[in-house]
């Protein structure tokens, strides 16, 4: 999934190898003079008729490639010029898709899997529908007439246009069709516009994602542990996200240490709250790195038994924010040494 959309940008392999298999379906229907597709051609379609994802023909290869034929039909649609490749009731074409736009007309049709040459070569509607028609099929038989009429028979080869505008393929389009587009909420895409480093921007997408090994995480992955409280304070709650970084005294004492305080518990919108009184641009730098100095002392104290001090804290999140500034932006690099001084 894209980082911005919540993800770490790393690529589903099988959506991957279903776009690269359709760029093999962009050069079939477009019939590209290359000997694969001149063969499958004349050996499976060169009787009129074309591939159908529920009638699978051919080398095993092959039948892999028209499993993806649903997903083609999806984003690409025919400029129909001889009508070879373009199926009259099925296919996108005139903008439009002649079964859905005109059903009442289909339900006369005698060839429902009709390929549009044939309709510039049949002798009349009477081959190609059952007559008498009802009045409503009548109407929609002369206006695909009309549609018709603005064609012309051509042995020109029919042009499949995609839904990014071009009749070029793309495989990284094609990526983003298929997997689709999730709305999420824009500290996800902030993340990866900070200065931090890496171990830093994984860890803030993991607190986002609710997926940071805290002890109710593991209480959910059914762990044993003697107790799920949270270890930064002596009261007894269990240690979720939102209390650990948010509620917990341990915490607020150390938000206190930036000039911080916040009354929101779910933590998208203490962020958001955070940001408005940091009142700074690289507040993303400051909250992920806040964070981690509280997650860094939580760790200490259950694997070193070094117990959390909002000093410690703060002395260990101006020495990785000391590391930031000689990564940040050239114009905020004097501002940040300036907001961090501050702080001591």
């Amino acid at each position: 999934m894209p980082k911005t959309e919540g993800g770490l940008g790393v690529l589903n392999l099988q959506t991957q190898n279903d776009a690269l298999l359709l760029k093999n379906l962009h050069k079939f229907f477009n019939r590209h003079d290359i000997p694969w597709v001149n063969l499958i051609w004349e050996r499976h379609y060169g009787n009129g008729s074309l591939p159908s994802s529920s009638n699978l023909k051919g080398s095993f290869w092959w039948k892999d490639v028209l499993k993806q034929l649903d997903s083609f039909k999806g984003l690409a649609s025919a400029d129909a010029k001889d009508g070879v490749t373009c199926l009259f009731w099925d296919d996108l074409w005139l903008n439009k898709v002649p079964r859905i736009h005109y059903p009442q007309l289909f339900s006369f049709a005698r060839l429902p899997d009709m390929l549009v040459n044939m309709a510039f070569s049949a002798e009349g509607p009477e081959s190609l529908f059952h007559f008498p028609l009802s009045h409503l099929a009548a109407q929609q038989l002369v206006e695909i007439a009309q549609n018709l009429n603005s064609l012309s028979d051509s042995d020109v080869k029919d042009i499949w246009t995609y839904i990014w505008g071009s009749p070029f393929f793309s495989t990284s389009k094609a990526y983003s069709h298929l997997i689709g587009h999730l709305q999420v909420h824009p500290m996800f895409h902030r993340i990866w516009k900070s200065s931090c480093q890496n171990k830093h921007k994984v860890f803030f997408w993991l607190l986002l994602r609710d997926r940071l090994s805290t002890r109710e995480l593991l209480r959910r992955r059914n762990t044993h542990l003697l107790s799920y409280n949270c270890a930064c304070c002596t009261l007894d709650v269990e240690e979720t996200l939102s209390h650990l970084f948010l509620t917990c005294h341990f915490a607020q004492v150390c938000w206190i240490k930036l000039n911080v305080i916040f009354v929101e518990t779910d933590p998208f919108l203490a962020f958001e709250e955070i940001k408005t009184q940091l009142h700074v641009p690289f507040y993303m730098d400051i909250i992920i790195l806040f964070c981690w100095s509280i997650w860094m002392q939580r760790n200490d104290f259950i694997f070193k038994g070094i117990p959390p001090s909002p000093d410690r804290c703060l002395h260990n999140f101006g020495k990785e924010f000391a590391l930031v500034i000689l990564r940040a932006k050239t114009r905020w690099k004097v501002l940040m040494s300036e907001w961090i001084e501050t702080l001591v």
